[in-house]
């Protein structure tokens, strides 16, 4: 009788082979470097093997602040996913997933340090300050991922131009700054 493996045997099966894969790679196996090399074509994997550095950053602050509360660990990190997702919105561009994350990174960076402030009884003179520059230090990197990204879909945003006395409706490409030349 021949038996033939169920999906989960298969997929048990698959993880395993990933695993394997994965450990003779973290140890330096060099002949792993085809079949990791062909695994990581695939952008998903790449980000579950950790290439996703802004995510590694963002879980390790995470770590930071919830230690082994699981209540907070969990609804911080699906706090950090509904930030991610109402700023990126239905169709983000490469630069804006990107720059969506460093906004989700510098909230969290900033409000990391807030939070240590508030939490200090005492503190010396140096101390404060040093915690007062941080602060201001993450929310102007805050601010500028803000902008940057506004302006980004700002420049994306066709320019239209509605003439009334002719019955006219223009639409051009991206306004970009500086483009615009006036005529006297």
């Amino acid at each position: 009788m021949n038996k033939t493996a169920t999906p989960a045997q298969a997929d048990l099966k698959k993880h395993d082979e990933l695993r394997a894969l994965t450990d003779r790679a973290q140890k330096g196996d060099k002949t792993a470097l085809p079949a990791l090399r062909e695994l990581l074509k695939e952008p998903a994997i790449v980000d579950a093997l950790g290439g996703d550095l802004a995510k590694q950053a963002q879980l390790t602050l995470i770590n930071k602040f919830s230690g082994q509360n699981l209540l907070f660990k969990e609804s911080l990190t699906r706090k950090l996913d509904l930030l991610r997702d109402e700023l990126a919105g239905p169709n983000p561009t490469p630069l804006e997933r990107l720059l969506v994350e460093r906004i989700v990174a510098c909230w969290l960076h900033l409000h990391h340090l807030e939070i240590i402030y508030a939490n200090k009884e005492s503190m010396s003179l140096e101390l404060g300050s040093y915690y007062q520059r941080s602060i201001s230090s993450a929310q102007k990197r805050y601010l500028a991922a803000i902008k940057t990204l506004a302006v980004v879909r700002k420049l994306a945003v066709p320019v239209l131009q509605v003439n009334i006395a002719k019955k006219q409706v223009n639409v051009a490409g991206p306004c970009v700054a500086g483009s615009e030349r006036e005529t006297h």
